[in-house]
């Protein structure tokens, strides 16, 4: 069944009557509103794009042209949303209308002036937006489960988003937590992922978090005009556990666990000698893996080892791990390791037990900086005035 409007000018009327078969279907197409028709029947004040056809592509735009001595002072959209009114700049000539969201009717009223008589009109026009045809998705994580204070919301798409739909984007989004209210902001970490931070350091324990991306009608644009839109809603649903922060001072080859904010346990560790430095700021942890090979392959080519580790909690994706190390005997003592955090078997097992993915580790006195693109817990490590107050971010 074809959507095609068909209309028949009805001069002296001011009016254009028209039929059609559709399942959304524009019932007029060309109306003069508060003016009287003697006075407007016979003239042409607007042109449009959609004179000829009520249905445009999605991601189209309406395009209104004034007819002279006519200037188009505002424009009202009547949409699914409700009403909207845009005013127009430059000289009132011509006016375009955002790009048409996927299967949609709306109404566009013009407010026309006659710039020699100073007369006003109203000018509507009805329109159809088709279908989406092409689509994009988007992964919405953590997945349902339990997390530690330092987890990182994150939505990614399927294909990047330029820098121009980004903040329309980052609106589609919510967070909600229980019982504290968290609020927070959302920054672009790359082209195709958003991540979000609470405006405290860390979340506050035992919460029930919920991330949504509303994509219903959401548009990427894209080059000569192709557009592709989201369709539904993802979300998830996690809670946040305990407060569970592991802190590791190289200086002193100590560290302290604290849950809660209260301390329960003081550990001695060893960390990256000379050449393999342990990285100090932020980290999180990312993997926990009961026993974990490990080689010298990639890491050294002067020392050979192949080593079955046991609680290993990798906290970095270039390849830092909490972990035990029995065949340490500097555990405490001296800084050992090839760039891990050795722990001794006992204070390991105690600690695997424990943690969670997004648990923050939290390191100082080694002298080189933690990366913030180097793991999911990396990204603490921007200052929050910094994370909130950029062009990639959007509150």
């Amino acid at each position: 069944m074809s959507k095609r409007v068909l209309f028949t000018v009805v001069i002296g009327s001011g009016a254009l009557a028209l039929s059609a078969c559709s399942g959304l279907t524009a019932s007029t197409s060309n109306d003069f509103v508060g003016a009287d028709a003697s006075t407007v029947s016979d003239l042409v004040v607007l042109t449009s794009n959609i004179d000829d056809t009520q249905e445009l592509k999605a991601g189209q735009r309406v395009k209104f042209t004034a007819q002279e001595p006519w200037l188009i002072e505002s424009v009202t959209v009547n949409g699914p949303s409700g009403n909207e009114t845009f005013g127009v700049t430059g000289t009132g000539e011509k006016w375009k209308s955002d790009p048409l969201a996927p299967a949609q009717m709306s109404t566009y009223t013009a407010t026309m002036r006659n710039s020699d008589t100073g007369e006003a009109v109203a000018v509507k026009r009805q329109v159809i937006a088709g279908p989406a045809t092409d689509t994009f998705e988007v992964d919405v994580t953590p997945t349902n489960g339990s997390y530690g204070v330092g987890i990182i919301p994150k939505v990614e798409f399927d294909q990047d988003v330029p820098s121009k739909d980004r903040a329309a984007m980052v609106e589609r989004f919510t967070v909600t937590s229980a019982p504290t209210e968290v609020t927070g902001s959302w920054r672009w970490t790359d082209a195709n992922t958003v991540a979000f931070r609470p405006d405290t350091k860390f979340w506050p324990a035992d919460q029930k978090v919920v991330v949504s991306a509303d994509m219903e009608g959401a548009r990427i644009s894209g080059k000569k005009g192709k557009s592709t839109f989201g369709e539904g809603t993802e979300s998830t649903k996690f809670k946040i556990d305990r407060s569970l922060v592991v802190t590791l001072n190289g200086a002193t080859k100590s560290g302290t666990v604290k849950i809660d904010g209260k301390k329960v346990r003081s550990i001695p560790i060893s960390l990256g000698k000379s050449g393999y430095t342990t990285r100090s700021g932020i980290k999180t942890i990312t993997d926990i893996i009961r026993v974990q090979r490990m080689t010298n392959v990639g890491v050294t080519d002067d020392e050979v080892y192949d080593l079955q580790v046991p609680f290993a909690m990798r906290v970095t994706d270039t390849g830092e791990f909490l972990h035990g190390a029995p065949w340490n005997g500097n555990i405490g003592y001296a800084n050992t390791s090839h760039g891990c955090s050795n722990l001794t078997y006992s204070d390991a097992s105690w600690l695997f037990s424990r943690v969670k993915y997004g648990d923050p580790v939290i390191t100082t006195g080694t002298g080189r900086a933690m990366e913030t693109w180097n793991g999911p817990g990396a990204l603490w490590n921007i200052k929050y005035s910094k994370w909130a107050n950029t062009p990639e971010a959007s509150a």
